[in-house]
């Protein structure tokens, strides 16, 4: 693996485009410095997609990513195995100039990083700065409300002030040497930026420069150069080291711009928070819309899979079946990879081989990012041929081509799973599905007593992990899998304390009045948007 932080950034950055130019698809996961905002509510199963898009977007502005793993997958043709390299990049927010970015750190995540001997050290220390384009926009446009030196007001004591430094700075330009320095303390930025522009404009200052110095807010340095061009040379180099600052602040903004130039196809799994981390850290902030969400991503990035989506499908569809159904148990990342190179898949017929610049050194550890992407990538293969192999129609078994990979995922393309909400997951390059969870439940006593949310949400633990939701007359309860939803029913068929039934859409409850509201909001959201952006055209 290769291990990227600040130092080595720069040198890593030529190989990475060099490697990604000839990539069949790239691996993408990050580790977060938080997940889940306190400006909002918990997720829930009763989450539409709108609802759950807003609830991220909130926690994308909180937090920050401080690690990405990038595996980048290249297919030979002539033996059909796969070349794999990664990379673990540390990352980190930076002050540049004014621009200084706040960062949350949730108890949780880091608990949860720290038990996983994450390096906090060095995404403090060697973490990759970046910027989203908005910001490297803004950052090259000269403000109006910034004044001008000539706008800046002097009063009399600061006039002569500005006097005598400038007969002093003739009288030294005069006498020193070529290169020679020295330093002026003007006591208050205002007046840096007079002395600054007096000498680096006046024809009374042919062979000196001025310029703030570094980690300064009101001192600058004055150094002779040749009066034959020395100043221009200055220039010239000023503006050469202000690109290469900007270069540098822009950081891991670099990489995501190769992605979206080459359009490259990028595998995650469960990858909906990476992906939204990556819009709106190194692209531009997240719409408040959700649709205009989908339409400007798949536009940058045209062509994701998800993993976790994948391996739900397929679960599903070959639940029953005598051969192949009980391939999967777990849909988690490891061990989803220790599965699907255990004997039964990995012995398949004409599987491929994946090479790859891992060490046990270099962090082949859970959550490490880098190694992630890698885990993410083979899992993608293995599904892959997988699932092409259990689909094969023909009596014969052959070996598969990339391009065979491709069209048999091609239903899962753009498709990316949802954690617990009310779809299973939704399509970045169109409508989200119609179904998804099972139906709800109304839970009410028998007795008619009024009931609490929190009292059913202990009541039915029992059974998995629910959403609970008060309506009129009892609660609606939210359940992730349709053969709990069954097995809830037969279970509390007949209860002496509670009544359990199927819940009827508009059959009114709270619940239902409150999503018709959501809807309405976030709808009239997107129109005022578009509108907006038809009438500033």
């Amino acid at each position: 693996m290769v291990d990227v932080t600040v130092k080595n950034f720069h040198e890593i950055v030529t190989k990475f485009e060099e490697n990604l130019e000839n990539a069949t698809f790239v691996c993408l996961d990050f580790e977060f410095s938080g997940l889940h905002t306190n400006r909002c509510p918990k997720v829930s199963l009763f989450d539409t997609p709108k609802e759950r898009y807003h609830i991220l977007k909130e926690s994308c502005k909180d937090f920050s990513p401080l690690q990405c793993g990038l595996t980048v997958f290249t297919y030979d043709r002539t033996s059909r195995n796969y070349d794999s390299t990664s990379y673990n990049f540390a990352l980190h927010p930076r002050l540049y100039q004014n621009l200084s970015q706040s960062v949350i750190y949730e108890t949780a995540a880091c608990h949860f990083l720290m038990s996983h001997d994450f390096d906090f050290n060095k995404s403090f220390y060697g973490g990759i700065p970046f910027l989203n384009e908005e910001e490297i926009t803004n950052l090259q446009i000269v403000s109006p409300d910034t004044p001008r030196v000539e706008e800046i007001l002097l009063n009399d004591v600061k006039k002569a002030f500005r006097s005598r430094k400038n007969e002093f700075l003739k009288r030294w330009s005069g006498e020193a040497r070529l290169q020679e320095k020295t330093i002026i303390d003007a006591f208050s930025r205002g007046m840096m930026e007079v002395l600054i522009s007096d000498v680096m404009t006046s024809p009374d200052f042919p062979d000196i420069v001025a310029y703030q110095l570094p980690g300064e807010n009101s001192t600058l340095e004055v150094m002779k150069v040749d009066s034959d061009g020395g100043k221009e040379e200055f220039n010239k180099q000023e503006g050469e080291n202000k690109a290469r600052e900007l270069s540098d602040a822009i950081g891991f903004t670099h990489i995501v711009r190769l992605l979206r130039k080459t359009r490259t196809p990028i595998i995650g799994h469960n990858v909906l928070m990476d992906l939204l981390y990556m819009y709106h850290k190194f692209y531009k902030p997240l719409p408040e819309c959700y649709e205009e969400f989908k339409r400007r991503f798949s536009r940058e990035f045209p062509e994701v899979y998800d993993t976790r989506h994948i391996i739900s499908n397929i679960k599903v569809t070959l639940k029953n079946d005598e051969k192949y159904g009980n391939f999967f148990r777990s849909t988690s990342l490891l061990n989803l990879y220790e599965e699907c190179n255990g004997p039964f898949v990995r012995g398949m017929e004409y599987q491929p081989r994946i090479q790859s610049n891992l060490s046990t050194e270099m962090g082949m550890k859970a959550h490490n990012a880098g190694y992630d992407s890698f885990l993410a990538g083979a899992v993608f293969v293995r599904l892959a041929h997988f699932s092409a192999t259990v689909n094969n129609t023909s009596p014969y078994t052959k070996p598969f081509h990339y391009m065979d990979y491709r069209r048999e995922l091609e239903g899962y393309r753009n498709h990316v799973n949802l954690i617990r909400c009310s779809l299973t997951h939704i399509n970045l390059a169109g409508e989200d599905p119609v179904f998804g969870r099972p139906q709800w439940l109304v839970v009410s006593r028998v007795d008619g007593c009024t009931i609490s949310p929190d009292h059913v949400s202990r009541v039915f633990s029992a059974f998995g992990d629910v959403s609970v939701r008060e309506m009129d007359g009892g609660c609606l309860v939210a359940l992730p899998s349709i053969g709990m939803s069954a097995g809830v029913l037969v279970e509390m068929e007949g209860h002496e304390v509670y009544k359990v039934t199927r819940y009827e859409p508009g059959s009114g409850g709270w619940t239902s009045r409150t999503a018709v509201v959501s809807v309405v909001v976030v709808s009239v959201g997107c129109i005022v948007g578009m509108l907006l952006r038809r009438f500033l055209k």
